[in-house]
């Protein structure tokens, strides 16, 4: 084979993985608008920094598979971006100043899953979104510890093999719900409450 044919078998196979394999992209998103006040708003409010999120999960490069075909899901977003905005419009909306820094208390979060699981390629297709975070809040004056949790959420509903927008309505609600059991946690918010040393 010359190597101008070769070039062309590359090209061709290239192209062919490219249209093959293109994932399809969801605009997966904190409900802002549904965050409401929780126990986050029973402390006196702090001067949080919140970190850039950091990306652990074992799969990065996808949030799961669609299910009639098996390409790629992705998010249009990266998942660590999705993640601390999330957390940002949470403690913003009860009552504390995220800010660039210094601060009084530091939030560091690790995203461990953010994951879309189908069983099934019927009109009765189980989707389960899945999202786990782990969060450390650290005082901002000597960078001790106060406190370390991981926070799960899990959405399941039934929905056509195609509905797209079932895809991204459970890992909104996973989200949501990983946030929720966040700004919930009476632990959590006697740490943020906790005096600087």
């Amino acid at each position: 084979m010359t190597r101008g044919a070769a070039a062309l078998v590359v090209a061709a196979l290239g192209l062919a993985a490219l249209t093959g394999c293109a994932s399809r992209s969801l605009d997966v998103g904190y409900p802002a608008a549904a965050a409401n006040r929780a126990l986050l708003a029973s402390v006196a409010p702090r001067r949080v920094v919140v970190t850039a999120v950091a990306d652990r999960r074992v799969t990065q490069d996808r949030i799961g598979s669609e299910p009639e075909n098996g390409k790629p899901l992705v998010t249009s977003r990266p998942v660590s971006d999705i993640v601390r905005d999330a957390l940002v419009v949470e403690l913003d909306r009860n009552g504390h100043d995220v800010v660039a820094g210094p601060g009084e208390v530091v939030v560091a979060v690790d995203v461990e899953e953010f994951w879309l699981d189908t069983v099934g390629r019927s009109e009765k297709t189980q989707y389960v979104g899945r999202v786990a975070i782990a969060v450390v809040l650290t005082d901002g004056a000597t960078g001790g510890r106060l406190f370390g949790r991981r926070y799960v959420g899990v959405r399941r509903r039934l929905g056509p093999a195609d509905a797209k927008d079932v895809w991204r309505e459970v890992l909104d609600v996973a989200l949501a719900r990983t946030i929720h059991d966040l700004a919930t946690d009476p632990d959590l918010a006697s740490a943020l409450g906790r005096p600087r040393s």
